[in-house]
């Protein structure tokens, strides 16, 4: 009995430092064109949406997924680094001229370090997929988590953006 009551306890503690809203998205072609554009980040931390991008490119790929990325902006001072709104103007353009299907994007609500002794990491994230023409969203999914004291806030967004694509369905080559 004493076992059961550990395993509930210890069940209920880790489900606590997660939170994740990942509907079954639509069938998508195997077939289809991709491209990963610019994230907001409305976290703290400058670059977030840079990292979790290179992140989930990744994570698509291990999909079947080969998405390609938006051109990267030269940012040479602070100001350009915090305003994302050139590097995403420079996307829109640059998505006009290119041949895919669908655009994936989201937002970063959490990239960061929780303050005190251990500094465990905390990431939110939502993702969103839309049609790369008439700009449909087709799937949205949001997903939060905090991690170990030993942990990286990389690794933790390499497992939020994994549990969130795996709503994702993609149809057989």
């Amino acid at each position: 009995m004493m076992k059961y009551k550990l395993l509930l306890a210890t069940t209920l503690a880790l489900s606590a430092c997660t939170s994740y809203q990942v509907p079954e998205s639509p069938t998508f072609a195997a077939g289809s064109r991709w491209a990963v554009m610019p994230m907001i980040n409305n976290s703290n931390t400058p670059l977030a949406a840079e990292k979790a991008e290179q992140i989930l490119n990744a994570q698509l790929y291990a999909k079947g997924i080969n998405a390609v990325m938006y051109p990267a902006s030269e940012t040479n001072d602070l100001a350009s680094i915090l305003d994302n709104s050139a590097r995403r103007k420079n996307a829109q353009a640059w998505l006009a001229s290119q041949n895919v299907d669908y655009v994936i994007t989201g937002s970063i609500e959490e990239w960061h370090y929780k303050s005190g002794l251990d500094g465990e990491p905390a990431v939110g994230i939502t993702l969103e997929v839309q049609s790369a023409k008439s700009k449909n969203t087709y799937w949205r999914a949001t997903g939060t988590r905090g991690g170990w004291g030993r942990e990286s806030v990389s690794g933790t967004g390499h497992i939020v953006i994994e549990t969130l694509l795996d709503g994702l369905n993609v149809g057989q080559k």
